[in-house]
């Protein structure tokens, strides 16, 4: 990975460590990323780079770029979908979004990797005709530190064989792109097929990124949650019986959320831990709860989430324990 600056930016490529998914091996590919600016810090794939900037309009950009494309960042929205990369827009870039058929987060029915809350309403996955989302526009319940409420993190995927049509509002008919006005009213449709390698490298700068508290020091995940059953790799059945032990500041009125996904991401269910003691301390605090599923999928993951009554994204906390389904 290298770090591009076009000058006015803050050096940022500072190591971290702390990997948040129980894993058999661990990627040796990527390399660490943090903006002490922007507060946040990512894992990035061979293959790709980072550049800091800014847009026009002096937005301030971070782009997670594909190192194959021909064009030069900095990189903001569009609506050609052969570029792959992250656009971070921590003060957002005026009113500009992808075009063509969009649905909500929260009624989209795929799923995204965050270790992060975001604002389900306002986020959304702008589609293929296939239904395959070529973008993603990520807003938050509560910008993270010293972002504004129009920060927004942009996720373009590359797009094989893309083609793009509009359609008038006024007859119906295609008409070119140069003459398209979406904001008037024309339909826009998209065609194509995500690249399955740079949706991969994408999902896993996604797995990763998080929020950093400038006030307080990000401690291991380990020293926050110990989960003892399942174990990581287990065989589980539904109901399936969770145990271990957490920090008390893990929960909020003694819960904390829970939830079994499949390996693509699907929630299979999703219920709170109780805490078994008093969970008003710094202290280790056992927890236990149940989960009831039926899938036929083979494997999937047990996440387990802090519970952060702020909304902060900063706060959020994350561990995924992969399992084998019987």
């Amino acid at each position: 990975m290298s770090c591009r600056n076009s000058g006015g930016g803050e050096e940022a490529k500072v190591p971290t460590f702390g990997e948040e998914t129980v894993q058999e091996e661990q990627n040796k590919k990527m390399q660490a990323y943090t903006s002490q600016k922007w507060h946040f810090s990512a894992e990035i794939p061979q293959g790709f780079e980072v550049f800091e900037g800014e847009l026009p309009g002096e937005s301030p950009v971070v782009n997670f770029y594909d190192s194959d494309l021909e064009k030069e960042p900095p990189f903001g929205i569009h609506n050609d979908a052969s570029m792959a990369y992250i656009t971070v827009l921590p003060q957002g870039f005026g009113v500009d979004a992808p075009g063509g058929p969009r649905k909500s987060l929260k009624d989209w029915e795929g799923n995204l990797p965050l270790s992060f809350n975001i604002n389900k309403n306002e986020s959304y996955a702008y589609l293929l005709e296939s239904g395959e989302p070529w973008a993603i526009g990520l807003s938050f319940n509560s910008p993270p530190p010293d972002w504004n409420e129009y920060g927004t993190i942009y996720i373009f995927y590359e797009v094989n064989d893309f083609r793009a049509e509009c359609y008038s509002s006024s007859t119906g008919e295609e008409i070119t792109m140069e003459k398209c006005d979406p904001l008037g009213g024309d339909a826009m449709k998209f065609y194509g097929k995500v690249s399955e390698e740079k949706r991969s490298a994408l999902k896993a700068i996604l797995e990763s990124l998080h929020f950093i508290d400038p006030n307080r020091e990000r401690e291991e995940i380990g020293n926050l949650i110990k989960p003892e059953v399942p174990e990581s790799n287990a065989t589980v059945t539904s109901p399936l019986q969770i145990e271990g032990r957490a920090k008390g500041y893990w929960f909020f009125e003694a819960n904390a959320p829970v939830k079994l996904v499949t390996e693509n991401g699907k929630i299979l269910a999703e219920s709170y831990l109780e805490a078994q003691g008093d969970w008003m301390t710094e202290d280790w605090v056992p927890f236990s709860g149940q989960l009831e599923f039926k899938t036929k999928e083979k494997r999937g993951y047990l996440i387990f989430s802090r519970a952060n009554a702020s909304g902060k994204p900063e706060h959020d906390r994350m561990l995924r324990i992969p399992v084998v389904f019987n």
